[in-house]
């Protein structure tokens, strides 16, 4: 029996839509950032938005989201991808430049699942990197080049997506985990 005292549980529909109403609230945000503020997107954007929260609900659990490894990452994300930018623009306007194309796979400690897109997502900022294949337990990187350090530049990226979603990584060949 409830008294005055007792706290309300709400019901798993009402946990349902507040689950949506975040997402739309959270999709709305990006969507806004994206299109830079302008109105006319959202005739676009607003069905998309609310399409997207919708089916994420049935498509992705809920995971937890960890708000500073995320504001770490954001410098991260745009100076690599600065990096990235500028390795392509190099590698164009210097045609001349040797290129040793490569195909790459590094082992994975991220479950499968969103970290594991967004891992293979966040790769391609790596300077001359693009994820071509993503496997449970390894994605498959194609490079522009003959890069020793790929495969330690990926575990670092991989912590990093792993603190955001939460996700302790174990360790792999005696490795440090950071």
């Amino acid at each position: 029996m409830r008294t005055p005292d007792t706290p309300e549980t709400p019901t798993p529909a009402a946990a349902a839509w507040s689950r949506l109403a975040r997402r739309v609230v959270g999709l709305g945000l990006l969507w806004w950032v994206l299109s830079g503020g302008d109105l006319e997107s959202w005739l676009i954007g607003g069905p998309l938005v609310g399409w997207t929260a919708w089916r994420s609900l049935s498509d992705w659990p809920v995971l937890p989201f960890h708000v500073g490894p995320l504001l770490r990452f954001i410098p991260f994300f745009v100076s690599q991808s600065i990096a990235a930018a500028i390795d392509v623009a190099w590698r164009a306007l210097r045609p001349t430049m040797p290129l040793r194309p490569r195909l790459v796979r590094v082992p994975l400690r991220l479950p499968a699942g969103a970290p594991q897109v967004a891992l293979a997502n966040v790769i391609t900022l790596l300077p001359g990197t693009l994820s071509a294949e993503l496997q449970p337990e390894q994605v498959l990187i194609h490079a522009l080049d003959l890069d020793p350090e790929l495969p330690d530049r990926v575990r670092d990226l991989e912590a990093r997506i792993g603190a955001i979603f939460g996700i302790a990584l174990e360790t792999v060949a005696g490795e440090e985990v950071r």
